[in-house]
């Protein structure tokens, strides 16, 4: 059996992916209070860049169509309705102004240039998408066509190309090639109007048997190699590999290698790798991913989200309502702090963590200050 023969096989029993939950169960009314409170704090004057958030509430924090997303989102994780109402005007016509016509795409930060990997952020376009999700507002739809693929100029012209320029990227930086090869795949899938494993044509196939065939077989992620962190794998595959490749179809074999590397990147402090807001949603989201998958280790992954969650709020949250995205930000400038984006990822990861819990579902407050005291 070939290794681009696998994932047809499996295509039918994965399960659905656990993407970006539309809210939490039972938030507690001071948690509400507490994001409504700092997004007032954080709303931007009228003008400024057209968006109506800002990344904290100190003079020269930046702000952008993603900050503009993850207010939002944490709005709509607590339920604050009359706050997403307040900045709905507003947030529609940020999002609408992130549109490339030339790109077909929301491309608000230009790019999509040549380059190297990481010289492109195709997600931008999928952050700005959610955006119109959220409010319940259609966004254009995406692009159809793979002559589109000019349009791009990172991209490979076929699948022969893309191949021989990931073994090249691969050879000095695996992680950067399996970010390479997930949004050409990402990309490609889309133009050519792909939405199921089975749909696959043989150029995708080939590129998605490159990506299976470089899993890391001690750890499951693709992107692991000489120099790379077990940390940073565990990010970039739940990046690419859980947002990408689930919704195609694609069920990864042998998940309990998965659950035990991720359950390895927790610190003795209860935060993931590097700490960061980021770091702990992407591990909690991939616990609550395959805990639809395998009970291995369920119990152990509960109480490491758990543990995770009181962490955040002893070590990340802000003093102004929101949390910091890394852990360093709290010693730098205050206006360099990214309080907006972390408070949207940690409530995402409350969020992963009740879909994980049921005891965290029933009761969120009494969770988390179970959790706190323990």
């Amino acid at each position: 059996m070939t290794t681009d023969e696998r994932p047809r096989r499996c295509a039918q029993a994965a399960p659905e992916p656990l993407l970006v939950p539309a809210r939490l169960h039972d938030p507690p009314p001071q948690l509400r209070a507490r994001v409504a409170a700092y997004a007032a704090r954080v709303t931007a004057a009228d003008g400024r860049s057209g968006q109506p958030f800002l990344e904290n509430p100190h003079p020269g924090a930046a702000t952008g169509v993603e900050t503009t997303v993850w207010g939002l989102l944490a709005l709509r994780l607590v339920g604050a309705r009359a706050e997403v109402e307040r900045v709905r005007p507003r947030t529609l016509a940020a999002l609408r102004a992130a549109y490339n016509p030339q790109l077909g795409i929301y491309e608000p930060t230009a790019s999509q240039t040549s380059g190297g990997p990481g010289a492109w952020r195709l997600h931008n376009d999928a952050v700005t998408r959610l955006g119109f999700q959220l409010l319940g507002a259609p966004a254009r739809p995406f692009p159809r066509g793979l002559e589109r693929l000019r349009a791009f100029p990172w991209a490979p012209a076929d699948a022969s190309q893309a191949l021989a320029r990931l073994d090249q990227t691969w050879a000095d930086d695996p992680r950067s090639a399996a970010k390479a090869a997930f949004q050409y795949l990402w990309l490609y899938t889309r133009l050519a109007g792909i939405g199921r494993l089975d749909d696959l044509d043989d150029a995708a196939r080939r590129v998605l048997a490159w990506l299976e065939a470089r899993r890391d077989p001690a750890t499951g992620f693709i992107g692991m190699g000489p120099g790379v962190a077990l940390g940073w794998a565990m990010r970039g595959h739940r990046n690419l590999a859980l947002n990408l490749l689930w919704p195609l179809g694609v069920q990864e074999r042998g998940v309990e290698r998965l659950v035990d590397a991720v359950l390895a990147c927790q610190r003795p402090d209860g935060l993931f790798h590097d700490g960061g807001a980021c770091a702990n949603m992407d591990a909690v989201h991939l616990l609550a991913a395959y805990a639809r998958r395998t009970t291995h280790r369920r119990a152990q992954a509960r109480s490491a989200a758990r543990r995770c969650a009181a962490a955040m709020f002893d070590r990340l949250a802000s003093p102004d309502g929101g949390f910091f995205f890394t852990l360093h930000e709290r010693a730098a400038a205050p206006s360099r702090a990214r309080t907006t984006n972390g408070l949207a990822f940690a409530l995402l990861t409350l969020a992963y963590w009740q879909a994980l819990d049921p005891a965290a579902r029933r009761g969120l407050s009494q969770a988390l200050a179970a959790a706190r005291g323990a």
